[in-house]
């Protein structure tokens, strides 16, 4: 089932009981301010209005400490937790109303500065809040009386009444969001559900109510030493926090990299896989069947049908050769970095080479000086024309030359020309990506996207590169290597 994520996918149950909270919060702090407008629970020196951007600066506080200790707050919710302190700090030393005020703004601070939670959860928490926040302020005045100063005296009655408004406090919070937890979708409130149920939760969310209800203590003895709580609470909140998050962090951050090592060698897996069953398993299957007909032929002796056979069976072994080295190739390139040894190599006897193993109709012509030396280890240096001019014979009916030429005093350019279609401007920057076939030519061109990123590999690990160069027709590849000193 899909989580839902709006208020008009939860159940009917839930958003009556969303909607009923949201009346009685709006309206009760304004009954409860009313009658109680002459009976002030605190004989405040600051108006009100001040006390309340107090309030809300604390909160701004919290959820920008929350921001730079976690390190952004969709990274981890304990900054909306802390958001619960300033509702009950308001409800202990401002009339009621003043919740409607101070909740809402707390809350639009800490989404706006990132904390993702959908809207109409949003506004269900922040009516909790309020009728948390309502409760509690009864306790002053309908158990105790109410006080003139939270720390009057030796604090013992300040203390219990702040004791018992903040358990006060917490029960109905935690009935109401228990409510709202039951009463919708499981898997949507999988999380609250998860900790309502933990003894962790608890006690974190009694820690910062009971944060508040200290803060409120202090502005009611002398509003000025509040100024010391915002630095003494960012240094509690570091002490809390850096060190548990800094050790979340860096296992994350190992596991993240675990992850990706898995990633790329299940799909350093697969290509071999792919390779092994396409590439390998088709002409083997042909070896398989000519090599029994060039068995029975020379069982019969019959020469003429068995040496046609033969040399199937040869080219379907030079194939499955080819392959197996693609193979090799990568598994040097994939952990580590290809590795190789270039050496002065004569181009010209190996261009002739890979010119003539191509089939008859499709041997390039080879233009290249005699004695023409580049760095290259040789082995590189015929796979790399090996794949340049299958890809011609595949895609183009073979390359028509192979030019070889110096450029400069310290590099050598092998250009391989088709006269085919060419490379499609759109894919021009893909050609050399691994497992990369443009999808006009993927099904009816037989191929593993494989061959062009590992000739630049081996060309780059020779201290040259493999690129694509501009043609008034067809494709043309270029080799660059390095020329040997003197």
């Amino acid at each position: 089932m899909t989580t839902p994520l709006s208020f008009g996918d939860a159940p009917r149950r839930e958003q009556v009981y969303l909607v009923a909270a949201g009346v009685v919060a709006l309206a009760l702090p304004l009954l409860l301010t009313g009658p109680w407008a002459e009976a002030r629970l605190v004989d405040m020196t600051p108006p009100d209005w001040f006390t309340c951007l107090v309030l809300i600066a604390m909160s701004a506080l919290n959820v920008e400490i929350g921001r730079v200790l976690v390190g952004g707050l969709s990274v981890a919710q304990q900054p909306h937790k802390a958001l619960s302190a300033w509702a009950f700090a308001c409800a202990m030393v401002l009339p009621t109303a003043w919740l409607l005020v101070v909740v809402p703004l707390t809350y639009a601070h800490a989404r706006w500065r990132g904390l993702r939670v959908p809207l109409w959860k949003w506004v269900g928490s922040a009516g909790f809040l309020v009728l948390a926040g309502c409760a509690a302020s009864l306790v002053p005045r309908w158990v105790l009386g109410g006080l003139p100063n939270w720390m009057a005296g030796d604090g013992g009655q300040g203390l219990a009444t702040l004791v018992l408004a903040a358990l006060v406090f917490l029960v109905v919070e935690h009935l109401l969001f228990a409510g709202s937890a039951w009463l919708n979708h499981a898997e949507d409130e999988q999380w609250l559900r998860a900790q309502l149920t933990s003894p962790g939760y608890h006690v974190g969310e009694a820690g910062v109510v009971f944060t508040g209800g200290l803060m409120a203590a202090v502005w009611t003895a002398g509003p000025w030493f509040v100024l010391l709580f915002g630095p003494l609470y960012a240094l509690m909140q570091r002490a809390v926090l850096v060190e548990p998050l800094r050790e979340n962090a860096a296992m994350a951050a190992e596991l993240v990299e675990t992850n990706r090592q898995l990633e790329a060698v299940s799909e350093f897996k697969s290509d071999l896989m792919g390779m092994l069953a396409h590439e390998v398993g088709n002409p083997l299957a042909s070896v398989s069947g000519y090599a029994e007909i060039a068995t029975d032929a020379l069982e019969e002796g019959d020469l003429d049908e068995a040496l046609p056979a033969v040399r199937v069976v040869r080219r379907n072994a030079d194939q499955i050769g080819g392959v197996l080295r693609d193979i090799v190739s990568l598994v040097e390139a994939n952990p580590g970095g290809l590795t190789a040894r270039p050496e002065p190599t004569a181009l010209l006897p190996h261009l002739r080479a890979a010119a003539a193993a191509q089939p008859a109709a499709a041997q390039p012509d080879v233009h290249c000086p005699e004695g023409l030396v580049a760095l290259i280890q040789p082995g590189h240096l015929d796979q790399v024309l090996a794949n340049l001019l299958g890809n011609a014979t595949k895609y183009a009916g073979g390359a028509t030359r192979v030019v070889a030429t110096p450029d400069g005093e310290r590099q050598v350019v092998i250009a391989v020309q088709d006269d085919g279609p060419g490379i499609p401007e759109d894919f021009r920057d893909q050609v050399f990506r691994r497992r990369t076939r443009h999808p006009d030519t993927a099904d009816a061109v037989s191929g593993r996207g494989l061959g062009l990123h590992i000739s630049r590999a081996l060309a780059l690990a020779n201290g040259g590169d493999l690129r694509l160069s501009d043609s008034p027709s067809g494709s043309c590849f270029e080799l660059v290597l390095q020329a040997p000193g003197d």
